[in-house]
């Protein structure tokens, strides 16, 4: 069985080759090999000659000019092989482990997809493991509140259900894989692995009108296919995400009145808001070898 790694890279010449080595020395299962497929997504910086250290051991696709993380994970997953699909941004890193348990936990629970933990590190803050999920599986009424399970550095798909579902839609600039998994959410359940498989580095995202549209988007393309109980989780989720975005922006007062909103619409028990607090506690997991 081919594992295909799709690692997107806009710019990163810096810290790609760190991501591309923590695949590299994963240890897999006896009847499986392994790919991995970097998509340049039109970078400016000198990526070529970070690549040029693995040879023959990656292979490159390039866009000729930045299209967005949707469209550059569409690019690899049209290019992969029948199999599994598994993604990695490129400031990021598997965990040594990462793919036999993930592999593992999918045989034995039937999983078609599954996420697993990971170690979140914001700059200047200790890392926690993120997000408090429980071993278990993921569905719409989890999904209604928002994407927690870092897609873009944890989830492992078989090929053909990724074409199932269909790409990631490329006219979003934020909230992607919101969108994909409330589209896979409408067809199968996803695996969450409560162990940390991967270490996060997020990037600091302060673009307001990007997060707007988005959300707007979302809320358009989605709010009429959901219960009514769904659909208030929904906007109590999308009122966070706007809260946030102007809180990241400077625009403090702006964030008010959305904070508000998200929690009148669930005042006993916010999953978006109880997301956001679990990682801003500061509180560490144990790190895995």
């Amino acid at each position: 069985m081919l594992i295909t790694t799709v690692i997107p890279v806009f710019n990163r010449a810096d810290v790609v080759g760190q991501a591309i080595d923590s695949v590299l020395a994963q240890e897999l299962p006896a009847e499986c090999s392994l790919r991995v497929l970097i998509v340049d997504d039109g970078s400016t910086d000198n990526l070529s000659g970070a690549l040029a250290r693995f040879g023959g051991k990656i292979d490159c696709i390039r866009h000729p000019k930045n299209a967005g993380a949707p469209a550059a994970r569409n690019t690899g997953v049209a290019a992969a092989a029948d199999g599994l699909v598994a993604f990695l941004d490129s400031d990021d890193l598997w965990l040594p482990g990462k793919l036999i348990r993930q592999i593992d936990a999918n045989r034995r629970n039937g999983w078609l997809a599954s996420c697993h933990a990971f170690h979140f590190t914001p700059a200047g803050r200790p890392g926690i493991v993120a997000p408090s999920y429980r071993t278990g599986t993921l569905g719409l009424d989890d999904f209604a509140w928002g994407c927690f399970v870092g897609p873009g550095s944890t989830l492992m798909c078989q090929r053909d259900v990724l074409v199932e579902v269909g790409p990631q839609d490329q006219t979003f600039r934020r909230h992607e894989d919101w969108d994909w998994f409330l589209r896979f959410a409408g067809k199968h359940r996803l695996g969450f692995l409560a162990e940390p498989l991967a270490r996060t580095f997020p990037s600091p995202h302060a673009n307001a009108p990007e997060v707007i549209a988005a959300l707007a988007r979302l809320h358009a393309k989605h709010a009429r296919h959901l219960s009514a109980r769904q659909r208030r989780h929904f906007l109590a989720g999308m009122d966070l995400e706007l809260a946030a975005a102007r809180y990241r922006s400077g625009n403090l007062p702006g964030m008010v009145m959305p904070l508000v909103r998200s929690i009148l619409r669930a005042p006993m028990a916010n999953a978006a808001l109880a997301a956001v607090l679990h990682n801003r506690s500061g509180r560490r997991g144990s790190e895995h070898a």
